[in-house]
């Protein structure tokens, strides 16, 4: 898979209510306590290119909302960032588990062969 640049500039955090974790960030600790989590990865759609959930464990995840927002610049085209929000579901808190979610970077039409793809490691504990 070919590796794509977004110029996004430095990495911005979202405000949310749920951990966020990002490409520099991909090992996802979990507790029931708070079972709701956020990816967020920078984008740039007006190239064509998204964020897709290519693999995950519904047995264990629950993917809620993918909302894109844009940088806090005024310019046309300018990226921004994609945000996956997943629930873990009650009963992945009965014992520690390990999971993961692939997501792939790509043009719809151009098919994996000019894509990349990222990997997170999702780890549940009761606490």
């Amino acid at each position: 898979m070919n590796a794509i640049t977004i110029a996004a500039g430095p990495t911005q955090i979202i405000k949310t209510n749920n951990p966020v974790y990002t490409e520099e960030k991909q090992n996802i600790l979990v507790t029931a306590d708070q079972p709701e989590f956020t990816i967020q990865l920078k984008s740039n759609p007006t190239t064509g290119y998204s964020w897709f959930l290519r693999e995950y464990d519904n047995n264990v995840l629950v993917p809620v909302k993918h909302t894109f927002q844009g940088a806090n610049v005024k310019l046309m085209g300018a990226p921004g960032f994609e945000l996956w929000t997943f629930r873990v579901k009650s009963s992945g808190f009965v014992v520690p588990q390990q999971t993961t979610i692939r997501l792939v970077y790509a043009r719809p039409w151009q098919g994996a062969d000019n894509s990349t793809q990222i990997i997170f490691r999702v780890t549940t504990v009761k606490k």
